[in-house]
């Protein structure tokens, strides 16, 4: 009887621990957080699984009956009919939105999910507030390969790679971009005649510029490149520029760029048609999907490629499923499409990489290993943001 009594005692001390006889076993979904669980039910972020049920996944998205992708970019609205033609019964619901972020955002702190996707850039916003709330999931379809290292610090799927570049004035130019270094953009010569979006209004362009910060070694190079010195020569380096990079920031700030409120400004400032050729027409930070409208005879822009110490960067385009999606098999199925070639079709112009290995770059693209550029770090933009902003405002708005 003593014996029996031990023997019942002692499983129920392991059954408290562990749990009488049973076998080790993932944590309980108790330990996880609501959003973690939604997460592990769905298949989403770190508990998507290795292989997926297509035919099963397709047959729930039919009983949720569509799929809100938020986007900014109006080519989302030439997915709507190929992606329904391959998906019949699955309605997609995507358009141009603005503010995604605020948008997602105060959906997930209200509890009122709407979009099930976002599909557009802003990655600082994504990595540095979507990720840690726990607001947007990644998904990449089992068997997706990417040109660019998807990891556990990174998860979300790309879509895109779109180029910004410095531009000239082609037709003031027509033998070609005289700029050779980004250091001569800060020189009194070109006073005034440096056009971008404003790094103090504009997050996207405020991450921009934190490229320059974290690329400081190549400015240094640069820089000596160009006047034969280390940057630390300069009349203007001080306590403040503790890296080359702060101090292209200072002189160009200082230099009183052309500061516009969008693209189509910005390329207008200094890329129209018919500018006066005894006037200098400066050069522009832009889109390199700018180029198309030059091609096609409406604009003067034309790349600076060999610019030192780079052309320009890669800005991303990423895709993420909600929080709490109230469609996520059909979200699913939408990210697998838009990573596919007929997903990435819209897109296939002058100005954008697929980021999917097997999707052939566009037409008129160079090659990439021929055009150096820096790749966008949206996770160092967001811990540097507000410093580089300071920064430029502090040097910009300086009398």
């Amino acid at each position: 009887m003593k014996v029996l009594v031990k023997l019942l005692t002692l499983c129920l001390l392991v059954s408290i621990i562990a749990g009488c006889g049973g076998s080790p076993t993932e944590a309980p979904s108790a330990e996880l957080s609501e959003a973690q669980q939604w997460a592990q039910a769905n298949g989403v972020g770190p508990y998507q699984p290795d292989e997926e049920d297509w035919d099963a996944i397709e047959a729930a998205a039919l009983e949720e009956g569509k799929v809100v992708v938020y986007s900014n970019s109006s080519k989302i609205e030439k997915l709507i009919e190929p992606f329904q033609e391959k998906y019949p019964g699955i309605e997609l619901a995507g358009a141009d939105t603005d503010d995604i972020h605020v948008k997602m955002s105060s959906e997930q702190k209200a509890g009122n999910i709407v979009g099930d996707v976002w599909f557009q850039s802003f990655g600082h916003v994504l990595y540095g507030e979507f990720m840690p709330n726990e607001w947007l999931w990644s998904y990449v379809p089992p068997g997706v390969e990417f040109h660019w290292e998807v990891n556990e610090e990174r998860p979300f799927a790309i879509q895109r790679r779109s180029v910004d570049i410095i531009g000239y004035n082609s037709e003031i130019y027509p033998d070609g971009c005289p700029l050779t270094n980004w250091w001569e953009l800060t020189e009194p010569e070109l006073k005034g005649k440096f056009y971008m979006e404003d790094p103090i209004s504009d997050s996207s362009t405020t991450a921009k510029i934190t490229l320059i910060v974290q690329y400081a070694d190549e400015f240094a190079e640069a820089y000596k490149e160009l006047y034969g010195k280390d940057w630390t020569t300069d009349e203007q380096y001080g306590d403040d520029t503790p890296n080359a990079g702060y101090l292209y920031l200072k002189k160009l700030a200082q230099n009183e760029p052309g500061i516009q409120p969008g693209g189509d400004e910005v390329d207008a400032a200094f890329a129209a048609l018919g500018m006066d050729p005894s006037v200098e027409p400066g050069y522009g930070w832009t889109g390199l999907s700018s180029y198309e409208d030059s091609l096609d005879g409406a604009l003067a822009m034309a790349p600076c490629y060999d610019v030192k110490p780079r052309a320009g960067i890669l800005k991303t385009g990423y895709l993420g499923i909600a929080n709490n999606a109230p469609h996520p098999n059909a979200a699913k199925l939408f990210v697998k499409f838009a990573l596919s070639e007929e997903g990435f079709d819209p897109w296939s112009k002058i100005g954008t990489y697929p980021p999917v290995v097997g999707v052939p770059i566009p037409e008129g693209m160079p090659a990439l290993e021929d055009v150096a550029l820096w790749p966008s770090d949206d996770v160092f933009a967001y811990a540097n943001m507000s410093p580089v902003r300071d920064f430029w405002a502090v040097n910009y708005l300086a009398p």
